[in-house]
């Protein structure tokens, strides 16, 4: 039988943690594990859906989300309504949601799943077709188990978006400030710094690691007294060219700059932590109470508090 993931919420930072925890899921109860194409992540031979637990990749990264967006809102929520009221009421099949409500599409059918809901798709799984909308499905138990696997198949699916033989020189703490969403969001407010901590950090991360070059990625506008303060102590900053008419050409200088990049501070996007899964072991947060936080991807999603998002 069949597993379907129909719809994680979020974008594509969300979506490529949903493919790490699918897969690992694949892998230890050796299921079929499809998963239903979203916004961010399209099956790479045109079809709806594609099979996350084969050898060969059969994703990427959707190249024409500016051209295709509104078509794609509308036509993926009706696509994946059609899709949970198919499985509701068939024979043999199942439907089920599960997690906040705010990140399901709006009038969804399907049985709500609580706790131990990955014994109950590893035993109906066996019996019945399932399909499961929501945010939270995770075992990170199972990731950390199978990451080399993963890791594999996902620097696969980025290779053939960006090829990853082409690098920067590793020579720069790569930063990135995350602000706009959080703000709005009070669950993410100690995810929030302001300029003076993200400035103690960033200094204090350069020289501990002798470096003295910072690219800087944000979502909002960086003052000109930040960078002045950088350079002041020292440092070269680069904010590299956003392209923000054309987000694929972003996208791909974003996660270039990532994999390169000698040490990542962040706070605690998960874009950036599912790309330095991939290619980093740490990264490092700014820190209220100290020069900066340290953070072992293979704990983050226990240590506080970049468990808030990424957990």
């Amino acid at each position: 039988m069949t597993l379907y993931f129909s719809s994680g919420g979020g974008r594509i930072g969300n979506q490529i943690l949903n493919l790490i925890h699918l897969i690992a899921l694949s892998i230890e109860y050796d299921l079929k594990v499809i998963k239903l194409n979203d916004l961010f992540i399209v099956a790479n031979d045109g079809s709806l859906m594609f099979d996350v637990n084969s050898d060969k990749v059969s994703w990427e990264i959707n190249k024409n989300l500016d051209k295709f967006k509104f078509f794609y809102i509308f036509f993926y929520k009706f696509y994946i309504l059609l899709f949970h009221i198919y499985f509701h009421f068939s024979p043999f099949k199942k439907s089920y949601k599960i997690g906040d409500v705010r990140n399901l599409p709006k009038f969804i059918l399907g049985n709500n799943l609580n706790t131990n809901y990955l014994n109950r798709l590893k035993k109906e799984s066996y019996k019945y077709d399932i399909v499961i909308s929501g945010w939270g499905v995770r075992d990170w138990g199972l990731v950390l188990k199978h990451k080399k696997s993963i890791l594999e198949n996902l620097k696969k699916g980025f290779d053939n978006y960006i090829s990853l033989k082409k690098s920067f020189k590793k020579d720069y703490l790569l930063v990135h400030i995350r602000r706009t969403d959080f703000l709005e969001i009070d669950t993410y407010k100690d995810l929030n710094f302001d300029d003076q901590t993200w400035l103690k950090s960033i200094v204090k991360l350069c020289l501990f690691a002798s470096i003295n070059k910072v690219v800087i990625f944000s979502d909002s506008k960086i003052d000109d007294i930040f960078i002045s303060k950088l350079k002041m102590n020292g440092l070269e900053v680069i904010i590299p060219e956003t392209y923000k008419k054309n987000k694929d050409l972003f996208l791909k200088l974003f996660i270039r700059y990532i994999i390169s990049s000698n040490l990542i501070i962040c706070n605690s996007s998960t874009l950036v932590l599912s790309i330095a899964f991939l290619f980093h072991e740490t990264i490092y947060l700014p820190s209220n109470d100290k020069d900066f936080q340290k953070v072992f991807l293979n704990e983050a999603h226990e240590n506080y508090p970049t468990n808030l998002n990424w957990n």
